[in-house]
């Protein structure tokens, strides 16, 4: 009996071991980041805009205590990241390690945040030693469906008569768009990209902008191009159309009469035979439809609606021939004309 009260005794005495802490218990392991100047336990009522500049507020605050504190990488390693490819400068210096890599995470995010608090708080200052630098460029790659669909010309109908429809999608989204991959250089120009590994891969469209907005802007544009020309009939692709007329009128092959078919049927319109009858207009009568040489009123001299202007044109030796009048016999049809004509009929006489 005492050696049993005596372990029971000695069992209460001894230390206890710590509790053994689940991820299903109903403690909390956050802690709150301690922050100069900052109280983060909201007290008053605030609205849902003050409570976003509020959030912005503190964690630029953060950012910017682990820069000057230089607590940059995490404590947490197994949350890391696969760490790149080793990367060197001139000198033999590394340049992308762990520690410059989340710096210029951080730096960017800040510069982000910084950006959005000088929108929604009018009065907003950032925090001392802040330089504003160039945001760095979004860049993304859209890819073709070129062996999907490979008797559809996506090239064509992207860039357009010299480039003009990649640059007018360019400039309405606000992103350079430029053409990558396989397929993208003509054979036997010789262009290579130093530096880059672009040309071996799949044939795709390489957006780059300053602003997430404009970069999703022109994806939908350029999907909307390639969606178009996939569905759309070759027959029925008004934007194909449209390039073809823009490429002839670059290189100077436009025709207005395009497109013009005999028998059109539709109201308004000119048929293709009426609208050639119309453009051919004799110089002798005036008339539509034929040529002087087949005028019936070209042996009578006489003049029908038109045939005064056509008239003045005439020389005046050709309408006294043309009236059947003799040289010389006419005193306001100059005589150096009439001597000409003779001359013309006596070497080359009218079989």
């Amino acid at each position: 009996m005492r050696l049993s009260f005596t372990l029971r005794h000695l069992g209460k005495m001894a230390p206890t071991a710590a509790p053994r802490q689940s991820r299903w218990g109903p403690r909390s392991t956050f802690t709150a980041p301690a922050l100069a100047g900052l109280n983060l336990a909201i007290k008053a009522p605030m609205t849902a805009e003050q409570v976003e500049a509020y959030a912005l507020h503190v964690r630029i605050s953060e950012i910017t205590q682990k820069l000057e504190t230089d607590d940059i990488v995490p404590a947490n390693s197994i949350r890391r990241l696969t760490s790149p490819t080793p990367e060197y400068d001139m000198s033999g210096r590394r340049t992308n390690t762990r520690h410059q890599r989340y710096r210029e995470s951080l730096t960017a995010e800040r510069q982000s945040l910084i950006t959005q608090a000088a929108q929604v708080m009018s009065n907003y200052h950032p925090p001392a030693g802040f330089r504003y630098t160039t945001p760095p460029r979004i860049t993304e790659k859209l890819y073709i469906p070129v062996k999907d669909f490979p008797e559809v010309n996506f090239i064509g109908q992207i860039l357009g008569p010299r480039g003009r429809s990649l640059t007018e999608t360019a400039t309405a989204s606000g992103a350079t768009i430029v053409l990558r991959g396989k397929g993208s250089v003509k054979e036997g120009c010789g262009r290579k990209l130093h530096g880059s590994d672009d040309m071996n891969e799949p044939l795709h469209c390489l957006i780059t902008a300053d602003s997430r907005a404009k970069v999703e802007n022109a994806k939908s544009l350029l999907t909307e191009t390639i969606e178009m020309a996939i569905i759309t009939p070759e027959h029925a692709n008004t934007r194909k159309q449209e390039q073809l007329r823009a490429l002839a009128r670059v290189n100077g092959t436009f025709r207005d009469d395009e497109g013009l078919h005999l028998h059109s049927g539709f109201p308004g319109t000119v048929d293709g035979e009426e609208r050639c009858s119309i453009m051919v207009v004799c110089r002798v009568c005036g008339g539509n439809g034929h040529i002087a040489r087949d005028c019936v009123e070209r042996q009578t001299g006489r003049l029908l609606h038109g045939g005064s202007a056509m008239r003045s044109k005439t020389p005046p030796w050709r309408r006294a021939r043309q009236h059947g009048a003799q040289p010389g016999t006419h005193g306001n049809i100059d005589s150096l004309d009439v001597m000409y004509s003779s001359f013309l009929s006596e070497v080359c006489p009218r079989q």
